[in-house]
């Protein structure tokens, strides 16, 4: 059974600049600066708000990473919150709750795409 992919919704529009359009391989991603749109503010709500944001640019970053770039895959097969977790350091649980929190369609950041 294969896993589940991800993509950062609107990838190409909110996070690549001319700069990183240039870039065959990147090592910086441009990540906005605003705290009042409401799919924010909703993460804001959340009981475990820190936990969700943190794996979110996490999942950024690796998304700027990967080939396409903002989709979350390695050599062709999704990757799942293991995945991510042993990749950067942050605990398995917190990108499980961000993968569920993110994709919900009031916030609606990360998409689950089949493959």
């Amino acid at each position: 059974m294969s896993k589940p992919t991800y993509r950062i919704k609107d990838w190409s529009a909110n996070f690549e600049k001319a700069q990183s359009r240039k870039c065959k391989k990147t090592y910086w991603v441009a990540l906005s600066n605003r705290h009042d749109g409401k799919s924010y503010r909703r993460i804001m709500a959340h009981p475990r708000q820190a936990e969700v944001f943190a794996a979110w640019v996490l999942m950024v970053q690796i998304a700027s990473r990967c080939e396409p770039r903002g989709l979350l895959i390695d050599d062709n097969e999704g990757l799942d919150a293991d995945d991510m977790a042993f990749s950067t350091g942050l605990n398995k649980e917190s990108f499980e709750l961000a993968l569920e929190v993110l994709c919900q369609k009031k916030i609606g950041w990360l998409e689950r795409i089949e493959q």
